[in-house]
């Protein structure tokens, strides 16, 4: 796949969790130039692909359900990134997103043998089952105080802190970090 033409690869897509692609889906470009990467059948063929999802080919794609789990995940990840704790009642539709039918399974991998759950449906709503639950899964501790928000307003990519200190405020500190420096050095230089 040419990665200069793939809108996902392009914009820094698919490096950490599919629930941190679809919240990004809603891509500032740092300047407040909105973009909803959803519209773009391009950018949603490459989310896919790069989660390694199969498109159900006999449905249309879902649009309003993935604007709404979109939309439901950013209400959490704002609460849970400014260090508010995520009540149990708060999380009742994103249980009501994984409620699916389910077959255990017995796999071996390099530590040993372990369960896998097997979602036994298949189509869309499989695929957003997947992601509500790769969003689950980093709310378990220590991980939900390590989302943050790009601290720069044109641009509130949302990340995953793995910093040692845990004190990432950008998603990049080359691109939006810089720019608040300039935006903080202007602003003396006027004073």
């Amino acid at each position: 796949m040419n990665t200069k033409a793939d809108p996902f690869v392009a914009h820094g897509y698919g490096n950490s969790e599919p629930w941190l692609d679809l919240v990004n889906s809603e891509h500032w470009d740092g300047f407040g130039k909105f973009t909803d990467m959803l519209d773009n059948p391009d950018w949603v063929n490459s989310f896919m692909h790069h989660w390694e999802s199969r498109i159900p080919l006999q449905d249309p794609f879902p649009q309003l359900e993935f604007l709404s789990l979109r939309a439901l995940i950013r209400t959490l990840l704002e609460k849970a990134a400014s260090g508010k704790k995520l009540r149990l009642e708060q999380l009742t539709p994103l249980n009501e997103w994984m409620k699916v039918p389910v077959k255990p399974q017995l796999k071996e991998d390099q530590n040993g043998l372990r369960i896998s759950f097997q979602i036994v449906q298949s189509g869309w709503y499989t695929i957003l089952t997947k992601i509500a639950y790769s969003f689950a899964r980093c709310l378990i501790d220590p991980g939900q105080r390590r989302l943050r928000i790009c601290q720069n307003q044109g641009c509130r990519w949302t990340f995953i802190d793995r910093s040692k200190g845990n004190v990432r405020r950008w998603c990049n500190t080359a691109t939006c970090g810089n720019r608040e420096r300039v935006r903080k050095a202007r602003a003396a230089e006027k004073h």
